[in-house]
């Protein structure tokens, strides 16, 4: 991913903003079944993250400024005072914007980074929250390198991320410990990644040196070394993220030859390649379904335009193809159980997206409602495939999936009013009515256990 892209949304996309206006739109629904299981961390509108179950009755801020009680001595004279400095909130909040909430495989602990105003000096953070004992660890501070991304690693032990720095990115490694060095993987521009075996990683970069080589490569990782144990394609590779699948059998990528992009699937330690799909010309995203036997993929004919033109589902162990869709997409996402795709529709000449959910086996698809998003949503929309190896929006249970931004009612032509703030939205895949369960820009689920 790019440092500019991540800081600036593209002009198509169909956002909301303070001026945004639609024509209907809805702040609450009626009467609601039972939540699905699992938590939520979110990023509020007033740019602190929280944490709350799928209720969100009460919600947790994690990254609030707590008030804790002193008692200063005076003259003699004890008052009482508030003092704002509580150990556990983590770092102030004045004049910080928190984002990437990001929670650990086994959903315990969120990371989140933080970017810190403080008149002509700024600070870049990264923190790590236990939920169990409510305390916050700081993991890397920079004054200089914006955290562009994170990623936990399978075994929860590390956290990597990435830096914006003035001439690319840098893709950092972190114990999750408090005050320990961080040492830089690699660098790139763009850069993408995906973590499998302990100390492993998949790259496709485009080097920052006077070859500026794009390559998909395989590199290993000790506690003192770190090397290119395998170039899996060398020159134009039009797609983003190269992804172990989630068994951890598999690593599938995209590499050209001789002027045709294909998708291929490997053994873990990229052995045995071979072609699964033959791409049409243009920007490619795929996604593996949790089940690891299929994955599914779209093409973007024009590179500066984010529209997918419809998602096909391939199984990777006979190379047959089917179509999910055939409508535009901007993003889609696979549930837990592998039965269904979320996906975002791109409707023709309309100021808003529209959820779908098309179901894997039958093909049946059904439309659950319009949508205005939000900046920080878009962006990662436009990263969907590099954004599956960390985040899902999925419930456990495959039963709903979240999103933040302003829920709509039909489908407005024109915009003819203001808009509310954004909320996250919790939308069952069965037709009920979605539900708003708090103000927020940004929304994930924790991961499926």
């Amino acid at each position: 991913m790019t440092t500019s892209a991540m800081r600036s949304l593209c002009a198509c996309l169909r956002i909301f903003t303070a001026a945004a206006v639609v024509l209907i739109f809805t702040l609450a629904s009626s009467a609601r079944g039972a939540p699905p299981p699992g938590e939520i961390t979110y990023v509020g509108t007033d740019a602190n993250i929280y944490y709350c179950d799928a209720t969100c009755a009460q919600p947790k801020c994690i990254t609030c400024k707590a008030a804790a009680i002193h008692v200063r001595r005076d003259n003699a004279i004890m008052p009482v005072t508030l003092a704002d400095d509580s150990p556990d909130a983590g770092p102030a909040t004045s004049g910080t914007d928190y984002g990437w909430p990001t929670f650990s495989p086994d959903g315990k602990r969120i990371a989140y980074s933080a970017e810190t105003h403080k008149q002509a000096e700024d600070t870049f953070a990264v923190w790590v929250y236990d939920l169990a004992r409510s305390q916050a660890m700081l993991i890397f501070e920079s004054r200089s390198e914006r955290i562009i991304y994170m990623v936990w690693t399978p075994d929860g032990n590390h956290l990597s991320f990435l830096l914006g720095e003035p001439h690319g990115l840098s893709l950092v490694l972190a114990e999750v410990k408090e005050s320990t060095p961080v040492r830089i993987v690699t660098t790139g521009m763009p850069l993408y990644f995906d973590w499998g075996a302990p100390g492993e990683v998949a790259l496709h970069t485009l080097a920052l040196d006077s070859d500026r080589t794009e390559q998909v490569s395989l590199m290993s990782l000790t506690p003192t070394t770190q090397n290119t144990v395998k170039v899996l394609s060398s020159g134009r590779t039009p797609f983003k993220t190269p992804a172990w699948s989630p068994d951890g059998k598999h690593l599938a990528y995209v590499a050209s030859y001789h002027a045709e992009s294909n998708i291929v699937v490997a053994d873990a330690d990229a052995s045995h390649p071979r072609s699964v799909v033959s791409l049409p010309v243009g920007e490619n995203s795929f996604v593996w379904a949790p089940d690891s036997a299929h994955l599914a993929y779209s093409t973007a004919i024009t590179p500066q335009d984010p529209t997918y033109h419809g998602i096909k589902l391939v199984d990777i162990a006979t190379a047959n193809s089917k179509w999910l869709t055939k409508d535009d997409v901007a993003a889609f996402f696979f549930a837990p159980d592998s039965r269904h795709v979320a996906f975002i529709g791109v409707p023709a000449e309309k100021p808003y997206y529209s959820w779908s959910v098309v179901d894997v086996k039958t093909g049946a698809q059904k439309t659950l409602g319009n949508f205005l998003a939000t900046p920080d949503e878009s962006t990662a929309y436009h990263y969907f495939d590099q954004l599956a190896v960390s985040h899902t929006i999925w419930s456990p249970d495959s039963s709903s999936f979240i999103y933040a931004g302003v829920h709509l009612e039909g489908s407005p032509d024109k915009a003819l009013g203001y808009a509310p703030a954004p909320s996250a939205w919790i939308v069952p895949i069965d037709g009920s009515k979605p539900h708003a369960i708090a103000n927020a820009v940004l929304a994930f689920f924790s991961p499926a256990k």
